[in-house]
């Protein structure tokens, strides 16, 4: 079955007041991945008539005035997603950027008559070169736009390492039987000339907690942004030949980039819906399988599914004082990868859960995939829901498949 996100209703009538819905961000740690998770009640629960299904039509352009989180004012075209009953919204700009403006900061929201179309790769390149400012080189492949301060080698290595991952992913879950879909917008990447620069760049985007990281993807600017992993005083690397020298002294800094760039990947396939529930373990565990670097490649990265090494040995690690509810705490709650004791395993957890899986009980983890990439956008669910949904896909005795689990991660070499 294939779940398109872009098929959910583009403007979606909330019961609750929309500063209701604005919950926390979660920086996911070490890599930085951005989520919101909002918390709301549906509301009214009285029985009424069924109302019957709207139907599609095109999404409207609409320009729409408000101020962000700074008070900073903002003006983006771009179609509603949703609209809350108090007039808040959050907007998805034609590069493929959402944004929330509450009630109280909204000035003015008027049509343009014109219909919601993306921006093309010509014209993204242009806005995020004049958003960045000063030199920068805008390179475009089948699916990506990058715009870049790191050297043009360095960039075109990029851009060959995100196709060879996209192609891959596609076909490898076109192969298992969940239909990913084109990305709606091109696909952004910004890559910056060294530490110093992302650093700055990505405290004023992120975060200052995201500042160390190698890179990250935010899922409310779309966007993966990192920084030239081969960059030394003398600068970074010229050539194919180089770069892959360079990087195989610290081959997880390549692991970092398919990380992240399998995130965007994945939130733009119809995997996973921005601004939806995504369990971190399902989303982490995706990116840790498809990360392992292959230097002997061209490109860094060869294959997907590989046995992930470090994770692997991280997880075979903990299982001596592994608890007896860990696979559920996993499942209902991501409460562990946010707490910085517990977050390691939790990580080496996932990748393992992730791999037994997607290698052993394939159908069942596509029909997983397709239930939650069915989640409404603002949704946050509780351990129940969570637990019943993982149910629902691998059955209700989780105690036997975690002795199942458990045995073959042991068989692993």
């Amino acid at each position: 079955m294939k779940v398109d996100k872009n098929a959910l209703p583009l403007s979606c009538g909330l019961r609750t007041p929309f500063s209701s819905l604005l919950g926390r961000w979660r920086k996911a740690a070490p890599f930085g991945l951005l989520f919101l998770i909002v918390s709301f009640a549906v509301g009214d629960e009285r029985a009424s008539e069924p109302e019957p299904p709207p139907q599609p039509s095109a999404p409207r352009l609409e320009q729409v005035t408000f101020k962000d989180d700074a008070g900073i004012e903002r003006k983006t075209a771009g179609r509603v997603l949703i609209e809350a009953v108090d007039g808040g919204l959050v907007v998805e700009g034609r590069d493929g950027r959402l944004w929330r403006a509450e009630k109280e900061r909204l000035i003015a929201r008027e049509p343009t008559g014109e219909t919601f179309s993306p921006l093309s790769p010509a014209e993204l390149g242009r806005q995020l070169a004049a958003e960045l400012g000063g030199e920068v080189d805008v390179v475009t492949t089948k699916h990506y736009v990058i715009c870049s301060r790191a050297g043009k080698a360095y960039t075109r290595w990029c851009g060959a390492l995100f196709e060879r991952l996209y192609a891959a992913f596609q076909r490898y879950w076109k192969n298992m039987g969940f239909e990913p879909h084109e990305p709606e917008f091109p696909l952004v990447a910004l890559i910056f000339a060294h530490d110093r620069q992302f650093a700055e760049f990505a405290t004023k985007d992120a975060g200052p907690d995201v500042a160390t990281a190698k890179g990250y993807f935010s899922a409310d600017t779309n966007r993966i942004v990192l920084y030239d992993l081969t960059a030394t005083g003398q600068g970074g690397a010229g050539n194919d030949a180089e770069i892959t020298k360079r990087l195989a002294a610290a081959p997880f800094n390549v692991a970092t980039i398919v990380h992240e760039a399998t995130h965007q990947i994945a939130f733009n396939s119809g995997m996973h819906v921005r601004y939806a529930d995504n369990p971190l373990w399902l989303v982490e565990g995706m990116a840790m399988f498809f990360e392992t670097p292959d230097l002997t490649s061209r490109t860094g990265w060869k294959t997907a599914g590989a046995v992930n090494d470090l994770r692997l040995g991280q997880f075979r690690k903990q299982l001596e004082r592994r608890p007896a509810d860990s696979l559920t705490t996993l499942i209902q709650s991501d409460a562990r990868f946010t707490n910085p004791d517990q977050m390691g395993p939790a990580y080496a957890e996932a990748w393992a859960l992730s791999y037994f899986l997607i290698k052993a009980r394939k159908k069942a983890y596509v029909e997983y995939l397709n239930r939650l990439a069915a989640k409404p956008r603002l949704v946050f669910d509780d351990p129940a829901t969570r637990l019943k949904d993982f149910r629902a896909a691998f059955g209700d005795d989780l105690q036997q498949l975690d002795q199942e689990f458990v045995k073959y991660v042991r068989k692993l070499k």
